[in-house]
């Protein structure tokens, strides 16, 4: 689960505070891990700490993320070791090959996990480093592959089975609560925001807060994955909670659309739109809005005047004209997302279903940006680690040089969906490296002095009570794990108890190695500051926006959104980390969610009304020309190439042909476009506009 997230949903005790949440959960995982070594042992399991490891990467806050994990890693666990299974015994012979075979199965299997950023991507995650731990394993004993593969499933099975049951039984902590509560939060915001704007009351200094709203949304749909899984006795629908999330996504590029155009407008708007502004601003601070005043807010804006042909002020009319369309769009989402959220709250879950059947896009699917060029360079450090260690391995026969090809494997997978994992995997490593004096401890001093399982848990408790605690703080989340699993891996709890200072030594230097591998791997392909990633963020947008000007065949407005906004929530907290300055930076990053609003409408335009297609039919490819422009990172266009897409736009501006309905859409359209791209250029008149 996002560190990020944790944070938000989870209270941070102050400093020297015992917090109980996170004790309970330390416990829970302590009597966990202790029952799934204790059946292991029972029943000669061949690799007793593999159970134990897995429940501490099981391990979750709340009940439901532990079982949806649990069923993710034993799915990925099953994939890989049959993936194992199809390649060990063809290309045994071949050292080389196999080493290739299998790491190309890690990287596409990471590609993959990497396309599909919710808990879900998990299975692939978890089938690719399964695979090279099980074929690694089974090189010097190939006729065992089979042994080891269902020892390693059995294994896992064990410890999730454990964790599940412990955390499920054992004063389980819900998903639904916290689910319910960013929700919540999330549409008190909206409206919040909404209130704040158009009351002009927004405050002229750079606020990363206001924009958190983007990060709730993103956060909403990867926690309530888990809610399939969760132990409450009435769960939301996660359909639902999509609704709401796809309604708020609507409302931030609306919502600052507006205030663009008010700021531009100045004093010089109307009457009308002032009083409906004002209306608007009293429901959306009003905490008993109705829907029924939803309504009639919308009939209004639907019953805005049209732009007079006659008027000298046609650009205010203009900008006016915008401003009520998406003015009517931001209350629908509004209403729609309070009326869901309202019902997911209430107590019939019968009632929810029928809410969100009524509210429009409710069955709309959520859609996460996807980066393929960064994953790929992904895959392309994990190949160059794995492939790395294993030539050496092969060259030198170095007996431990499985293990650093399976441990490099495991880093540059675990971590990849950072935009620098780099300081992560070096953190990790230096933790890695302070839990070896603490096993050397446990292995050459106090285990040689244990005669059963009761002084063995003895033994254990104060160390793993303390890691579990911690591993429950978002802050010391990687430290925590680091120490568990490294602590775990080199005890090497087994049956009968040895202790050899050679292998000890050989076997975590090893470790460390495939670390060290990876990491340097990380770092010559696939590091990204905070800024960079950002940046390439803002470049993906406009790179889309050139597909979507030029393609034959329409995006739905719902994944247009739900990627720009996944985006746009990507970025904010990329810009807060490098100090940049949100209140210049936060419209550029909208600029791409609210141009492709406009394309789209532009096109279903064109679609309804034949009128006018020569004009668009010429600036489509001049858009799609300057996105491409902006998509290689470019600041600005080009002048001669600005000065002809604006005179493209007041050219479409100036077609009167048509019915009013889908004139009125396109010039909308047309007047966002012009205002996103060019907000200093001068107001038009009513002779360029009526021709």
């Amino acid at each position: 689960m996002p560190k990020s997230l944790l944070s938000r949903i989870l209270p941070v005790a102050p400093l020297g505070q015992l917090d109980p949440k996170w004790a309970l959960f330390s416990a829970n995982s302590f009597i966990a891990a202790m029952l799934a070594i204790y059946l292991a042992f029972r029943l000669g399991l061949q690799r007793p700490y593999w159970a134990m490891l897995t429940v501490y990467l099981t391990a979750q806050p709340f009940a439901g993320a532990v079982r949806s994990r649990a069923a993710y890693r034993f799915l990925g666990t099953l994939l890989g070791a049959c993936a194992a299974l199809a390649l060990v015994p063809v290309l045994v012979d071949q050292p080389a090959l196999l080493s290739v075979a299998v790491t190309a199965f890690a990287g596409l299997c990471l590609y993959i996990s990497l396309q599909d950023r919710t808990p879900r991507s998990y299975v692939f995650l978890l089938a690719g480093y399964t695979a090279t731990t099980v074929a690694f394993s089974s090189v010097n004993a190939p006729a065992m592959v089979f042994d080891t593969a269902l020892s390693r499933v059995e294994e896992i099975l064990l410890g999730i089975s454990c964790a599940t049951l412990v955390h499920t039984l054992l004063f389980p902590s819900d998903v639904t609560r916290p689910v319910l509560k960013l929700l919540r939060d999330a549409v008190a915001d909206a409206f919040a925001l909404t209130s704040e704007v158009l009351s002009a009351r927004a405050s002229n200094v750079p606020d990363p807060g206001r924009w958190k709203l983007a990060a709730d949304i993103t956060q909403l749909d990867i926690l309530s994955t888990h809610l399939r899984y969760d132990t409450a006795a009435r769960k939301p629908e996660p359909r639902a909670i999509s609704a709401v999330q796809n309604q708020l996504a609507l409302v931030l590029p609306m919502l600052l659309a507006v205030e663009d155009s008010l700021a531009a407008m100045g004093e010089l708007r109307s009457a009308e739109l002032n009083g409906l502004l004002a209306d608007l601003a009293d429901w959306a601070r009003d905490p008993d809005r109705s829907l029924v005043d939803a309504k009639d807010l919308i009939a209004r804006c639907e019953r805005f005047g049209a732009v007079a042909s006659g008027d000298t002020k046609i650009w205010d009319r203009l900008l006016e004209a915008s401003t009520v369309t998406r003015l009517a769009t931001l209350i629908d989402a509004l209403a729609s997302a309070n009326s869901i959220s309202a019902a997911l709250h209430g107590t019939s879950p019968a009632s929810a279903r029928k809410n969100r059947a009524q509210c429009p896009h409710a069955k709309a699917r959520r859609h996460l940006h996807r980066d393929p060029g960064l994953a790929a360079l992904s895959v392309a450090a994990l190949f160059i680690a794995v492939a790395g260690c294993c030539a050496v391995w092969i060259a030198t026969a170095w007996p431990e040089g499985g293990v650093a090809a399976q441990i490099a494997a495991i880093a540059a997978a675990l971590y990849s969906s950072l935009d620098d994992p780099a300081p992560t995997l070096i953190s990790y490593a230096l933790w890695t490296l302070a839990c070896l004096p603490i096993a050397a401890i446990y292995l050459f001093l106090i285990f040689p002095a244990i005669t059963g399982f009761p002084m063995l848990v003895f033994s254990l408790a104060p160390t793993f009570l303390v890691i579990g605690y911690l591993q429950a703080n978002p802050r010391h989340f990687i430290k925590a794990l680091a120490l568990g699993l490294g602590l775990i891996s080199a005890l090497d709890l087994q049956n009968k108890f040895s202790a050899d200072l050679a292998v000890f030594i050989n076997g975590n230097a090893a470790a460390l190695i495939g670390l060290m591998a990876a990491f340097l791997a990380i770092r010559w392909l696939r590091s990204l500051s905070a800024s960079r990633a950002a940046q390439r963020l803002l470049r993906l947008g406009w790179a889309d926006l050139a597909r979507l000007a030029t393609a034959r065949r329409p995006m739905s407005r719902a994944r247009w959104v739900g990627i720009m906004f996944d985006r746009f929530g990507l970025i904010i907290p990329r810009l807060v980390a490098t100090g940049a300055d949100i209140g210049a930076e936060t419209p550029r990053s909208l600029a791409a969610l609210q141009i492709g609003l406009d394309l789209m409408a532009l096109k279903q335009s064109a679609v309804e009304d034949m009128h006018g297609d020569h004009e668009l039919s010429r600036l489509m490819p001049m858009l799609s020309h300057s996105f491409r422009w902006l998509a290689r990172g470019n600041a600005e266009l080009r002048p001669d190439d600005a000065h002809a897409l604006l005179t493209a736009i007041d050219s479409a501006l100036s077609v009167q042909a048509g019915e009013r309905t889908d004139l009125q859409k396109r010039q909308v359209a047309l007047t966002g476009l012009r205002r996103t791209l060019f907000p200093h250029a001068h107001a038009l008149s009513s002779s360029e506009v009526i021709r």
